[in-house]
């Protein structure tokens, strides 16, 4: 949840790892979702192809990748810190041996999808009372600066966007309401005004900039590129609808001295999903 105090000089829009900067080209930018820190993770699993096997059904060889995106309350219980997170986890079975290219397509693919769902989970009705995180206009669009930062191969879109300064900013965020007000649902940026007046209507909808959207996602049917998993292996019409991935809500508890525990949530010491998923029944003739 972004606040007015999160407001940062957009002349630190590369050199801080936290803050909340506005841009004439994507409006505003959480700094935290643009590290692309889980974008540089999905990018060494992709890279490293862990555990690849063959499989006989695909004819090719596939390994498991998983890629989460979670929130974290922090609790004192009994005089201990705890951590307690939720979140969407992806797990999924990506062909080996693709192309850098490819590889790209696959973890816009599974960001794109994990996020959305995220987004949404923050704001269904037991969150959204106390936080308006939930699609907040900069969420989204943060998420894709992170991810072409780290799989993007032209100049640093943080500069491309052209921030503004730290008073402009914050005359952008007096004239409205606060950014978590303004909902945005798509990867695409919500612009304000920047000039006096500066409140004047509702933000208005841009299309992407070519430097961020020359990556683009999968097409629907995924190719053969990236199925679902189901038992540690790669599954075909694990849904009815061919093109979802599954995005499974969970819940996980640990104590605050993080570095005790894996990144991955699935391996932290308590975690349990809220929403398992199986694959549809079908029957042949």
């Amino acid at each position: 949840m972004s606040k007015r105090n999160d407001i940062t000089d957009g002349i630190f829009a590369t050199t801080k790892n936290t803050g909340l900067i506005y841009t004439e080209k994507l409006g505003w930018i959480d700094l935290g979702h643009a590290q692309g820190n889980d974008a540089r993770i999905l990018k060494r699993k992709l890279e490293q192809e862990h555990r690849s096997k063959y499989y006989k059904k695909f004819n090719d060889r596939y390994f498991p990748v998983s890629y989460h995106q979670e929130m974290t309350k922090r609790k004192r219980v009994f005089g201990i810190d705890i951590d307690f997170q939720t979140g969407v986890q992806t797990e999924v079975m990506v062909r080996s041996s693709l192309s850098p290219a490819l590889l790209a397509r696959v973890a816009l693919t599974i960001m794109y999808g994990t996020a959305k769902r995220f987004e949404a989970w923050q704001n269904s009705f037991l969150f959204n009372w106390f936080t308006d995180s939930g699609f907040s206009a900069e969420d989204l669009i943060s998420d894709l600066v992170g991810f072409y930062r780290v799989f993007g191969t032209g100049p640093d879109p943080l500069w491309l966007a052209n921030p503004v300064d730290y008073k402009t900013a914050l005359q952008i965020w007096d004239a409205g309401d606060p950014v978590g007000h303004y909902k945005n649902c798509q990867f695409s940026p919500l612009l304000f005004h920047t000039t006096p007046p500066f409140k004047y209507g509702q933000p208005r909808r841009i299309p992407l900039p070519e430097w961020l959207s020359y990556i683009e996602p999968l097409n629907k049917d995924f190719s053969g590129f990236l199925h679902n998993t189901f038992r540690h292996e790669p599954y075909e019409n694990f849904f009815a609808n061919n093109s979802a991935l599954n995005h499974e809500l969970y819940g996980s508890v640990s104590l605050t001295t993080r570095d005790r525990f894996p990144v991955s949530p699935s391996e932290r010491p308590l975690f349990f999903l809220l929403n398992p998923h199986s694959p549809v029944i079908t029957f042949k003739k």
